[in-house]
């Protein structure tokens, strides 16, 4: 029944965020008429080599929706990786998230961050956080812009470990187990984007999620990504995004690398 709850939980979170992207245009326009509003898009469709827990052929889908007024910051972003294994598609890999950021000054803000994830080749069923913080702006000119953010809040996840036991033969034999917890959590994160050309552009953004109940169970992702453009729409795109986990779920490996190349349109 608890784990019946927590699916419900997890769908309940991707339809909210689903949601408030569409209400997004909606808010826009009953904003006042002196906050001109900015709307930018990047939607990414690519084939994917995987490494790690899993050594398989995939596809890939990934947005990234912008809403910028004066003051405030509206971000949306969604992932999705499904396998073909054996001659059968499955989901491996899924991320949400929904960010909310206020302006305090042109360097510094505040935000709000509600994530969602699911990754199976890593043990985890479905993680869900809610963290407040803020962030601040290091360098902005018209060829680099350095930011990092940090936020604190709550976490909750489901994974399944791979523990063995011994039978009556005192042979080893594997058996799935479901862990579910919930705790205090953090996420850091800074990123760099810098135009490296008219056409050409390197991002890096490094990130960091701890357990604060358990400081030895962190997260380290770290995603770098190189863009080229087409055409005003359209761009090529070369990235790679390794995930480390310090501890991982018992029975999967320490870290996942994913090597994509996309055909990226922007709005």
């Amino acid at each position: 029944m608890k784990l019946i709850r927590l699916k419900r939980l997890y769908q309940s979170g991707l339809i909210g965020i689903l949601v408030c992207l569409l209400l997004l245009p909606l808010g826009a326009e009953e904003k006042s008429g002196k906050e001109a509003k900015k709307y930018s898009s990047s939607t990414s469709f690519s084939c994917v080599l995987v490494k790690g827990n899993s050594q398989e052929f995939t596809f890939s889908f990934d947005t990234d929706q912008n809403l910028k007024f004066i003051k405030d910051i509206f971000n949306l972003k969604a992932s999705l990786i499904y396998s073909h294994s054996d001659k059968k598609l499955r989901s491996e890999v899924l991320y949400s998230h929904l960010k909310y950021g206020r302006r305090l000054n042109s360097r510094a803000f505040l935000l709000l961050l509600l994530r969602t994830e699911r990754n199976k080749m890593a043990g985890y069923n479905y993680r869900f956080s809610f963290t407040g913080g803020g962030g601040y702006s290091w360098l902005k000119t018209n060829r680099v812009e350095i930011s990092s953010e940090a936020s604190f809040g709550w976490s909750s996840e489901n994974s399944t470990g791979v523990i063995s036991f011994l039978n009556s033969e005192d042979e080893l034999y594997p058996k799935e187990v479901q862990i579910t917890s919930s705790f205090l959590a953090s996420f850091i994160s800074s990123k760099l984007i810098a135009e490296i050309s008219s056409s050409t552009r390197l991002i890096w953004q490094p990130s960091m999620f701890i357990n604060m109940s358990r400081l030895k169970d962190y997260r380290l992702d770290s995603y770098l990504a190189l863009s080229v453009s087409i055409s005003h729409y359209f761009a090529l795109k070369t990235s790679i995004k390794i995930i480390y986990y310090h501890q991982p779920v018992t029975g999967y490996k320490n870290m996942d690398s994913f090597f994509l190349s996309s055909i990226v349109l922007k709005i």
